[in-house]
């Protein structure tokens, strides 16, 4: 069965720490420029993300907002572009309406590929990263909500690792 990384980006793999390392290097003069959306990614964060799909085989799915007006194709080059070795398969859907929460259109991903992942109820290979808390409660074993503060860290590497090996 196959593993999920279900992936945010902005608070994830970038960050208030990075944007102020990113300040302090524009103010001595040793920034080196990237043009946007790379100018937006930290590449120690991506190498972290790395980390997961290797040690787990997991794919990815999109979560962010990032997946608006981007294909799959540019996601997985912009993150290629830091050395990112993982595989990005999809985005979730766009849902709209009262009370859609990122949960929701995580759990619709799930159905809608249940070839890919069997009986969405029974389906517990697959970790979320993300800095807000919009998820659905049978989805708290496999959140881990990360910090905008710090990004990724090794502790999450190390949880998200976790849970897509038990």
């Amino acid at each position: 069965m196959i593993k999920l990384l279900i992936l945010d980006i902005d608070g994830v793999l970038n960050h208030e720490i990075f944007y102020n390392k990113r300040f302090d290097e524009m103010k001595n003069g040793t920034y080196k420029e990237l043009e946007y959306p790379l100018s937006e990614i930290d590449p120690i964060s991506v190498q972290k993300i790395s980390l997961i799909c290797e040690k787990t085989n997991a794919k990815i799915i999109i979560s962010s907002t990032w997946r608006y007006g981007r294909t799959i194709e540019e996601l997985q080059k912009i993150l290629e572009f830091f050395g990112f070795t993982g595989e990005i398969i999809d985005a979730t859907p766009i849902l709209h309406g009262d009370h859609i929460v990122r949960g929701n259109e995580i759990l619709k991903w799930i159905k809608d590929n249940q070839d890919l992942v069997g009986k969405y109820w029974d389906y517990k290979n697959y970790v979320i990263l993300d800095d807000d808390s919009d998820m659905l409660l049978w989805q708290k074993d496999n959140f881990i909500l990360v910090d905008r503060y710090t990004g990724i860290t090794d502790n999450d590497v190390e949880k998200a690792i976790e849970i897509l090996n038990r």
